[in-house]
């Protein structure tokens, strides 16, 4: 993968990922998604900003100036890029399930995962872009279109 094509790929990502994380959380308990308000909009809190960043640092980065170049390992880039993201969508993913039907209509009293435990979760999934996507974003978009591969 190269670093433009790394660019493309997280903003893809980050773009998706921000705008499904929006929209179910915003509608889920007009779903009866065994989540109810604030509590929603505080999971929301919790994770946009991570990926309202990474939009951030790419919108920044397409009316700098022309004149750096990143020094881009190609064998590892793509699956730092990659696996990461795919790793938190898998993460969230099994953890919104989880919640939903742990507090299913019919679950047994008490059994459910609880906000908490589910922010938990959703946090988690988000230590793990910290410490990969994060820092590859701030190298990429730190640079201007001009790269080495």
């Amino acid at each position: 993968m190269t670093a433009e094509g790394a660019r493309k790929w997280l903003i893809a990502a980050s773009l998706a990922i921000t705008g499904l994380q929006m929209v179910f959380f915003l509608i889920a308990p007009s779903f009866n998604f065994p989540l109810t308000y604030p509590g929603n909009l505080n999971i929301l809190q919790i994770i946009s900003p991570v990926f309202l960043g990474y939009l951030g640092s790419a919108s920044h980065f397409i009316f700098r100036s022309q004149s750096t170049i990143v020094l881009v390992e190609n064998q590892y880039l793509g699956l730092l890029v990659k696996g990461p993201l795919l790793i938190y969508f898998f993460v969230v993913t099994g953890a919104i399930v989880a919640f939903g039907y742990s507090n299913r209509y019919g679950a047994p009293m008490g059994s459910g995962m609880s906000v908490d435990n589910l922010s938990t979760a959703l946090s988690l999934a988000l230590g793990l872009l910290a410490v990969t996507t994060g820092v590859i974003s701030s190298y990429l978009f730190a640079a201007p279109n001009r790269y080495s591969e």
